[in-house]
């Protein structure tokens, strides 16, 4: 007992006084890891770096892997963001998420193909653009300055995206915007290439129109807001008799009707109904007992409860009873015979069963005014205003503003009962204010021809993440199905204008291939289009042309339409994929809201031209929302800069948090603490690479290997063929979440925690050989893990790299593989079976130093026994100098030769080691010299 408290005792006091004597004594002899890498940056010093790198490393990335690494290329075509102001957190998610992709690729040999794009035309640029104007702006005006303020949006955003370490050539050459000629020039071709085959035409049918925007909206463009309230209205309609009901002799009955947009009732004109429902005459019990009221029957509890009236029910009558019946036009009296038409979409769920139909204001209505010949009659201009052709009552007034009110008003004495009613209503996008639905004349695609065929390529696309894969192809399928038209004219100034004419007299359209060939000529050589507005008819077509249109140009005149910019941004492959074999992107990488917009617009494009999808596979990622849950917005004051995270944490932090974050969550949260935690991890990538660094110093072209070589050194070897294996599954899955944590449990677990925790005393203290052995195996770790690294923190990457590479070159120009012969399982099981009796030794030793203890294992299978004879070399017989002794981290260790196999696990004993500890390598023990015998030699060798 004193022995062991005498040696305890001794043992502080070595670790404080005598360790500093022979510290300056045996310093100079002990291979300590030296690098000039530093542990951390100030920020100053950071953004000097980073601006360093860039400028030095990353400029040059894009080119160089065009020129040296191996084809067919990986093609991701880039979606465009959008030129209208500065970039947020979602911006970040994207182009990094990209970056990373694209990366990873090219750490693995592959050459990328990736053109940056923008998205250069549309309303939201034409306001800002136009916002400090007052008066009236010439369209060449608006364009003019919108044109301008894209361009400056443009050279920002790119700024930023080539900071971020985006991997591309950022030259006026080497990007796409939707406002070059030559694009422009594709995308009229294609217009017309479909309109030749009569996928493009022009008609007369009710779309999403924003009076506050003055133009028609795709669906894309539309947001909900769930908490709008419009009136809830039940009115009733005269019918001119219902001879198939007996109670109705004598009668006076009313079709009762539910709506929710009475200023659409000036243009009714028609009833509808589901002839397999079952229709009810009822008497409203506190109302006038000579007025019947019809409606679906499954519907009348309904109404009773919405309406606290009670209702009587007086006969029942099948719905095709209905077929011949008609009645009187709520407001216009001189319609005194308006039909009823059989129609699928009247179901008994709401309402009553039967439907206002207004064919200029709604989808269905109007399909039924086409197979029925109905007039369409719309008297709302594009402002939301009721035109000359309404009533007298309405003329000059807003629809969304007094024309409910004032509907009501006129027809209050057949409103049987009225409400509020909050539901989800559109609204524009941009302005979030509400739309309408409004008949117009309008380009549209014909979807219907496109849905099969884009179904059926839909179903060969690839979804990422796999997790969410079979959802979101659902979610993209039933966007496609339920999709009715798509219309891609809008009534703005800044845009594409669709290169029409019309002839004065009848409107009719006047287009062929010479026309569009011409416009695109004039294109090229003016470089812009805004000839089209600023030449008159005569400037702009010349003879020759006419004679072909065979019009004269005072007969012509031309459209005012621009294109919808998402049929811009759905053509951008036709535009920048045309060296790709088969014009298809290997890759097209957006947010979920994009199953509505460009993932579709893309496709049915695609479709139309080619009868292909433009993508091979689809990866969706969600939106950026703060700690609590809330969509990052300026009104909230909740919005967080990418620059702020940038300058304060630095680039590398930023890419790591949209690695860690962005791919598995629809919602992705964006947090101070996150951002910490992001750098604190960083810190810990830095710290390991720093290390690592001073261990291999500069990289040496012959670094080998010895052939008996320790089982310690074949196991991370073994373990680095694996990382990359599981590193590499991972990325082609787009999961790089899990690639963080792989780097992260690869870093602390194998190599820090196992080998370098094990290998420090032979590092520190060993011979040249072990010495050469320990620097040719963590140069392979280095190289791997600077592989796996790249693609998400490429500054850290090209920083620690110029320590290592001393020819200046970056990491991007080097290929970095592991060697397959470095796979070896046996090795991996031996150090294993090891480290399983080294848990067992730290649960008995407590805090006692490890090294001064002898272990005795007895071994409970045959099998474990060979494995730690491999790393021991006999049995029975204590050794002290075996790698077993090493990797347990003991002074001695015995393997029994007796087995007990009634165990599960090996058995351990324990015993102190009496003597001292070598001042140089605290390993082995000394008796009657100053250091053990291996340091004795190695110093003697060094003298």
């Amino acid at each position: 007992m004193f022995r062991a408290v005498q040696f305890r005792l001794g043992i502080r006091l070595y670790s404080v006084k005598p360790v500093k004597k022979d510290a300056n004594k045996y310093t100079d002899t002990i291979n300590l890891p030296r690098t000039k890498l530093p542990n951390r940056l100030s920020a100053a010093k950071r953004e000097e770096l980073e601006r360093e790198i860039l400028d030095h490393k990353i400029a040059s990335a894009y080119q160089y892997q065009e020129q040296h690494k191996r084809k067919p290329a990986f093609v991701l075509h880039d979606g465009p963001p959008y030129a209208n102001g500065q970039l947020h957190m979602g911006h970040a998610v994207n182009k990094i998420l990209k970056d990373i992709t694209l990366r990873q690729r090219v750490a693995h040999g592959q050459q990328v193909n990736y053109i940056p794009g923008w998205d250069c035309h549309g309303l939201p640029i034409e306001l800002k653009a136009t916002s400090a104007a007052t008066g009236e702006r010439s369209a060449l005006e608006i364009r003019q300055k919108s044109r301008a303020f894209a361009l400056e949006a443009i050279e920002s955003q790119k700024a930023d995206f080539r900071s971020w370490g985006i991997l591309a050539s950022w030259q006026p050459e080497q990007i796409y915007l939707t406002f070059k000629p030559e694009f422009i020039a594709n995308q009229l071709q294609m217009f017309y290439s479909l309109y030749e085959r009569g996928l493009v035409y022009r008609d007369l049918k009710p779309v999403y129109w924003s009076p506050s925007s003055k133009t028609a909206l795709a669906e894309a463009e539309l947001e909900y807001d769930p908490k709008f309230v419009s009136p809830s209205v039940y009115l009733r309609l005269v019918l001119n008799g219902l001879a198939a009901a007996e109670a109705a002799q004598g009668k006076q009955v009313y079709a009762l009707v539910w709506t929710t947009t009475p200023w659409t009732l000036p243009s009714n004109q028609a009833i509808c109904y589901n002839s397999s429902l079952e229709y009810v005459l009822v008497k409203l019990l506190d109302r006038n007992p000579n007025e019947l009221y019809l409606m679906a029957s499954a519907l009348v509890a309904h109404f009773e409860n919405s309406t606290q009236l009670k209702c009587e029910v007086v006969e029942r009558l099948p719905g095709s009873a209905l077929k011949d019946c008609s009645y009187q036009h709520p407001i216009d009296k001189t319609q005194g015979k308006l039909p009823f038409f059989e129609a699928t979409h009247v179901q008994d769920t709401k309402g009553t069963g039967l439907v206002h139909t207004a064919p200029a204001h709604g989808p269905d209505d109007f399909l039924i005014s086409l197979a029925n010949k109905l007039p369409v009659k719309c008297y709302v201009n594009e402002s939301g205003i009721y035109t000359q052709e309404a009533p007298e009552f309405l003329r000059g007034q807003s629809v969304l503003a007094q024309g409910n009110p004032l509907v009501l008003q006129h027809i209050a004495d057949d409103v049987v009962h009225a409400s509020q009613f909050e539901h989800s209503y559109p609204i524009d996008w941009r302005t979030k204010q509400p739309v309408i639905i409004r008949a117009s004349e309008q380009w549209f695609i014909n979807t219907d021809k496109l849905k099969a065929p884009a179904a059926a390529a839909l179903e060969r696309v690839q979804i990422y993440p796999r997790v969410n894969a079979e959802s979101s192809k659902k979610a993209l399928l039933t966007q496609l199905h339920k999709r009715p038209y798509w219309c891609i004219s809008r009534q703005r100034a800044w845009g594409v204008p669709i290169p029409v004419l019309y002839k004065r007299d009848n409107n009719q359209v006047v287009l062929n291939g010479a026309l569009i060939e011409h416009l695109c000529g004039l294109l090229r050589s003016e470089g812009s289009m805004d000839f089209w507005w600023s030449k008159s008819l005569e400037e702009l077509l010349p003879d020759q042309l006419l004679k072909q249109l065979g019009c004269e140009a005072k007969e012509l005149c031309k459209g005012n339409d621009i294109f919808d910019i998402w049929f811009d941004s759905g053509s951008t492959w036709s535009a920048v994929l045309k060296d790709q074999p088969q014009q298809v992107a290997d890759l097209y990488l957006e947010g979920y809201d994009q199953f509505t917009g460009w993932f579709q617009s893309s496709l049915l494009t695609s479709i139309a031209a080619r009868n292909c999808a433009p993508y091979r596979a689809l990866f969706v990622h969600g939106f950026t929302v703060d700690e609590k849950g809330h969509k990052m917005s300026k009104s909230l004051g909740n919005v967080i800069s990418p620059k702020e995270i940038t300058k304060k944490y630095g680039t590398d932090v930023l890419r790591w948090w949209v690695a860690s974050h962005g791919t598995q969550h629809m919602s992705i949260t964006v947090s101070d603490e996150l951002m910490q935690q992001a750098a604190e991890n960083l810190s810990k990538v830095r710290g390991t690479l720093r290390y690592l660094n001073g261990v291999i110093n500069q990289k040496e072209q012959k670094l080998c290997m010895s052939i008996n070589d320790s089982y310690l050194n074949k196991f991370l070897l073994h373990s680095l063929v694996e990382f990359e294996e599981e590193i590499e599954k991972l990325y082609n899955a787009y999961e790089y979440n899990r690639v963080v944590a792989c780097i992260q449990n690869f870093i602390a677990n194998q190599v820090s925690s196992i080998y370098v925790h094990l290998i420090k005393d032979r590092l520190y203290c060993g011979n040249k050989q072990e010495l050469q052995d320990i620097r040719y195996t963590l140069t392979q770790c280095y190289r791997q893990i600077c592989k796996a690294l790249w693609p998400i923190a490429p500054y850290l990457t090209e920083e620690s790299w110029s320590y290592y590479e001393p020819t200046g070159s970056a990491f991007h120009e080097e290929t970095v593989q592991a060697d397959k012969d470095w796979r070896n399982v046996q090795a991996s099981r031996i150090v294993n079976a090891a480290l399983d009796i080294k848990r067992l030794v730290n649960q008995q030793a407590g805090d006692v130093n490890s090294w001064h203890l002898a272990v005795s294992i007895k071994c409970c299978s045959p099998e474990q026994q060979k494995m730690l004879t491999a790393l021991h070399g006999q049995l029975t017989v204590p050794v002290a100098n075996s790698e077993l002794c090493e990797i347990l981290q003991v002074g001695s260790a015995t393997v029994e030769s007796e087995l007990d196999s009634s165990m599960e696990i090996a058995m351990v004993r324990l015993e102190t080691l009496e003597a001292s500890l070598c001042p140089r390598c605290r390993r082995f023990s000394i008796v009657d010299y100053a250091i053990c015998g291996r340091c004795s030699e190695i110093l003697s060798a060094k003298n």
